[in-house]
């Protein structure tokens, strides 16, 4: 259905209104007449040039957002002035909307930054449900079909490590996709939506950035225990969520403990997400520890024997990650060493696979590693000398501290001589362009690498 322009009109001041005050809209935005429309370019009548400057300088975010979302991304803007009582158009006044914000488009933004894809591989049929993930799973089904709008938002699923929680919230995002495919969904993770917001602040995009977020039917993020400590990050969250919520737009979120167990976030957050459903992903029992087994091997065209299936299930008891560290073990020494998988191979394989069950990876080990690495004492890594060969383990320290754990910064800075923010920042950066430009530097991050991997994780079968 094609809209004039008195239509088009009636449907951006609607969703202008929502976004500014009620004096501002009075002001600003009701003397405005929609002239015509021309393909793509809207005409408006504003009362003179001091009004137009005012749109230009304040409002023309706004007003591009709203275009673009009615006319779409080649949508122009036309002013008609108003001059001594006579209606004057000037050529200049003219804008391509798409054109006009080529550099700095806030929905340009929003595409490059946040448009991240969603795993198509991960649907709710290969999803297996059990007690462990009933509920959870459930809930995101009756999202599907009325996104924003149920009692389950937000929706807050929670778990350790390889227990589906990302598996899950792609296969909500993919199962509303193919019932919309217009709507418009975030799916992220906290660590790119902090170095995107980061970076819109540098560059003094912020502004431009939140808004792109009136486009967002819904949106997802990953590891949201990785908010803490980020004072600006969770403001400028805390605006995003509120914003969303009032349109009843839906918001999916995963972490690794409860609300209630999180450090570090602000409670006014805490309180947010406690609003709508929170629900956890536990291990699977052996029933379902069975089902995924079948069903990973299916997918893998890889053929097991009802007693093996049967043992790893019996066997390993950890996450799903470790079921399937198995069976590509498992896959590799079939087709590389021409083996028979039997129970004889199954065993030998779980014996042999290790993970961080019992033994997790925590900042005093990775000090430990890297102190008889370097044949430096743990004191003179966290105190306060400036040798060079120190400040090295040190900043190792660090970068491994950030790469290996879920300490935030303030935490990692806590552990190496109470370091701020900053001086942890410099550390790792320090680090990765060393691992650029030095290629035995490299070698050496390489071995203590292999070192901490081997050295912090055992055997628990």
């Amino acid at each position: 259905m094609n809209l004039n322009h008195k239509e088009i009109w009636a449907k951006c001041l609607l969703e202008i209104k929502k976004n500014v005050d009620e004096r501002a809209f009075n002001t600003w935005f009701k003397p405005i007449k929609p002239v015509m429309l021309s393909g793509k370019t809207l005409t408006i009548q504003v009362p003179n040039k001091f009004f137009y400057e005012w749109l230009e300088e304040k409002y023309i975010n706004l007003l591009g957002s709203v275009l673009f979302k009615h006319l779409g991304k080649d949508a122009g803007l036309q002013y008609q002035i108003v001059v001594n009582d006579h209606k004057d158009i000037v050529g200049n006044y003219e804008k391509s909307l798409d054109k006009k914000y080529k550099e700095k488009n806030y929905f340009n933004i929003f595409d490059a930054e946040f448009n991240y894809q969603l795993n198509p591989n991960y649907t709710f049929e290969n999803f297996i449900e059990g007690p462990c993930n009933q509920l959870a799973r459930n809930a995101a089904l009756s999202i599907v079909k009325n996104p924003g709008k149920t009692a389950f938002n937000p929706l807050i699923i929670y778990g350790g490590v390889g227990l589906g929680k990302t598996h899950l919230v792609n296969a909500l995002g993919n199962e509303i996709k193919n019932h919309n495919p217009g709507a418009k969904i975030i799916y992220t993770n906290t660590e790119r939506f902090t170095n995107q917001i980061i970076k819109a602040l540098r560059e003094s995009v912020i502004y431009d950035l939140v808004n792109s977020f009136q486009l967002v039917d819904t949106f997802i993020i990953d590891d949201i225990q990785f908010l803490e400590g980020r004072t600006k990050t969770q403001e400028i969250f805390f605006n995003i969520f509120n914003f969303l919520h009032q349109r009843d737009k839906q918001l999916v979120i995963t972490s690794d403990k409860s609300p209630k167990d999180l450090k570090g976030i602000q409670e006014r957050l805490i309180s947010r997400f406690k609003w709508g459903l929170v629900t956890d992903l536990k291990k699977p029992n052996l029933e379902t520890r069975v089902k995924i087994i079948e069903s990973k091997a299916q997918r893998n065209h890889l053929q097991l024997p009802d007693d093996v299936i049967n043992y790893i299930g019996y066997n390993v008891k950890g996450s799903i990650r470790d079921l399937e560290g198995v069976l590509v073990s498992l896959s590799a020494n079939m087709m590389l060493n021409d083996k028979k998988i039997d129970l004889k191979l199954t065993s030998e394989v779980i014996d042999n696979f290790s993970h961080n069950v019992d033994k997790e990876i925590n900042i005093e080990n990775i000090q430990k590693i890297i102190s008889d690495f370097f044949n430096i004492p743990i004191e003179q890594i966290t105190g306060k000398s400036r040798k060079r060969n120190i400040v090295i383990a040190r900043q190792l320290g660090i970068y491994f501290s950030k790469q290996m754990t879920s300490y935030s910064l303030k935490q990692i800075g806590s552990q190496f001589g109470n370091r701020d923010h900053a001086t942890v920042l410099h550390s790792i950066k320090t680090v990765n362009n060393l691992m650029d430009t030095d290629t035995l530097f490299a070698e050496t991050v390489a071995k203590l690498e292999h070192k901490l991997e081997n050295s912090l994780i055992k055997p628990v079968y």
